[in-house]
């Protein structure tokens, strides 16, 4: 879980409730607010395919997930595990089926792969394929971010031109152009706020979780290649170490490797 996303997340809803009830008819109308989300909206789906925008989406709301990313002590827990059972059951066929929906069922399929390529440097580059694919897509969500937040400062920019096409129009009449000329820079407030509060937020989020993904779906990847390499459960361990920076307590908590196999 991203606590600090959800910190975040509260602290601008606060933010947005504060100012609401502090002037929210002059700075939340629903003139900018059609301007700004809708003209977005519409230079998004243009710039990009629907299932692309599709894509942005539900990763957006994957950030709210409690189950994300798998922590590096998860897996090599996880791997650690893996690794004793082929060698006391009979390899990497073993495994078959292992995995479940960990890591988005990437250690099922990464131990399938190695069970029907056999040859490690195919299944290296097949599995190597399929993270540089995945880490695409998410780059391109983050895109689609990125160029919301472009955008919007510029529909609220346009918001703010055809409010003071009205502050014009009520030169006549004094007491209306102060209230016009709220109108106008409201627009303007609003596509600055979703551009800094959401979308280059949400983006950068979007691409940490992608760098995180591609790590820890490498560290399965060469975990899966050793085991089937038939290395030593306490080398995968070691290897496992190297990727998580220290010794997690999973591991520290598991059976010792003189336990489940010959000295």
């Amino acid at each position: 879980m991203n606590w600090t996303f959800l910190l975040g997340v509260l602290c601008a809803a606060g933010a947005g409730v504060y100012v609401g009830g502090v002037n929210g008819r002059s700075m939340l109308n629903l003139h900018g607010v059609g301007i700004v989300l809708g003209g977005t909206a519409v230079a998004v789906l243009i710039n990009a395919p629907w299932r692309q925008v599709l894509s942005a989406v539900t990763g957006t709301l994957a950030l709210f997930s409690p189950r994300g990313v798998p922590e590096p002590g998860e897996i090599v827990a996880r791997m650690a595990l893996l690794a004793r059972r082929a060698q006391s059951e009979g390899g990497l066929l073993s495994l078959q089926g292992e995995g479940g929906n960990f890591a988005g069922g990437f250690l099922e399929r990464a131990v399938s792969v190695a069970i029907a390529a056999g040859e490690s440097n195919e299944t290296r580059r097949l599995l190597e394929s399929e993270i540089r694919q995945m880490r695409l897509r998410r780059q391109e969500d983050a895109n689609i971010l990125r160029t919301m937040g472009t955008l919007s400062p510029m529909f609220g920019l346009l918001g703010t031109l055809l409010g003071m096409i009205r502050v014009l129009e009520q030169l006549s009449s004094p007491t209306k152009i102060g209230p016009a000329m709220a109108l106008a820079l409201s627009s303007a407030f609003i596509g600055i706020a979703f551009a800094n509060l959401v979308c280059v937020p949400v983006s950068g989020q979007l691409r940490l979780r992608a760098i995180l993904e591609t790590l820890a779906l490498e560290m399965i990847m060469e975990r899966v290649l050793d085991i089937a390499a038939g290395k030593p459960p306490s080398l995968v361990e070691l290897h496992l170490q190297g990727y998580a920076g220290q010794r997690p307590r999973a591991v520290a908590a598991a059976p010792p490797a003189s336990a489940a196999e010959p000295a």
